[in-house]
């Protein structure tokens, strides 16, 4: 078995249909989907299984709900092939998307094979390509210096699919499943320190649905970890500081990120834990030894107090903000 295609499904009845069939049709046959119905309450598990009646190479694993990071281990364990991808439930590929894929890590013997995909939405709007700055085989160290930049504009290292990899290069690897948001990017990270190639493929064999019912990426602002984010960050840091490569428009770009998701993690925090929140924040800089700094004076001041790990006179400062709101709001 070359290929093991692995797609995490959840309450995808709109959009299922379209994907296994266009993993069904791929131009390159000797492939497995690995397909993890995550304890859907459509009929998105039926549909599955509909598919894996018709096509041996199908495989349907039906889970309780734990969250597409669990989803995707659960096709990592169960994977045999020699390389892997993974496919979301809601996006479409052209047929000749795993040859492409794969000839290009097989000739190339690169470590990961990146391909450029293409944002569509619902609504038809123009689809949009990320200008990606490579093209064809590319060695690690010579992409680092300008790691964090390519990821800001492009986010192209992050993406959970439009890739493959060797499940040797795997094997050690798994995603975290205590992360909702940007588990793939974390998952990478903790990859890439094992890369020493990668081939970039410019082609847009991969649409990715923007805006998809159920999409990790519509999500309140109110309602995301920003300390989980911070974490992953600081793991940023760690990534490039550990490869030596964190200066330059690296450490600039990834020092705003930290200091946005430290701020964050107090402005979002409800006000009563605002100074137990500001000591665990405290505490996540002080081991990475990070001194999160903005411009600005509200946000600098909410950081100053982090660095400084004074809850309470973060907490005055953020109701004093609700109450200079709720005024702004009446006038």
């Amino acid at each position: 078995m070359e290929i093991s295609v692995i797609v995490p499904v959840y309450n995808k009845e709109k959009y299922i249909s379209r994907i296994l069939g266009d993993i069904s049709n791929q131009s390159f046959e000797d492939f497995e989907c690995i397909i993890v119905d995550d304890g859907s309450a459509d009929s998105s598990g039926e549909i599955c299984d509909e598919f894996a009646a018709k096509d041996e190479r199908f495989c349907v694993m039906h889970i309780p709900n734990g969250g597409v990071s669990h989803a995707r281990n659960i096709g990592l364990e169960k994977a045999s092939g020699k390389y892997i991808t993974f496919v979301d439930a809601d996006d479409h590929i052209e047929p000749d998307y795993l040859q492409r894929l794969y000839t290009d890590i097989a000739l190339s013997h690169a470590d990961i094979v990146i391909a450029g995909p293409l944002k569509v939405w619902k609504d038809n709007r123009q689809p949009v390509a990320p200008k990606i700055p490579y093209q064809g085989l590319q060695r690690m160290d010579a992409l680092l210096p300008d790691f964090a930049e390519v990821q800001k504009t492009t986010g192209i290292y992050g993406f959970c699919w439009g890739k493959m990899m060797s499940r040797e290069l795997l094997s050690d690897v798994r995603f975290s499943e205590w992360l909702r948001l940007a588990e793939d990017f974390e998952f990478y990270l903790r990859l890439y320190p094992k890369v020493k190639t990668i081939y970039f493929e410019t082609s847009c064999k991969y649409y990715y649905l923007q805006e998809a019912d159920n999409s990790s990426a519509i999500i309140d602002s109110g309602k995301i970890d920003y300390v989980a984010q911070l974490k992953i960050n600081l793991s940023y840091r760690k990534f490039l500081q550990d490869t030596g490569y964190y200066d330059g428009d690296n450490r600039k770009n990834v020092d705003a990120l930290v200091a946005n998701y430290a701020f964050f993690s107090i402005f979002h925090c409800v006000r009563e834990e605002i100074p137990e929140r500001v000591k665990a924040v405290h505490d996540l800089l002080m081991e990475s030894k990070v001194l999160a700094k903005a411009g600005g004076f509200f946000k600098s001041g909410i950081l100053f107090c982090v660095r400084h790990d004074l809850g309470n006179q973060a907490n005055v400062m953020m109701r004093t903000y609700d109450v200079l709101r709720g005024l702004k709001r009446r006038l």
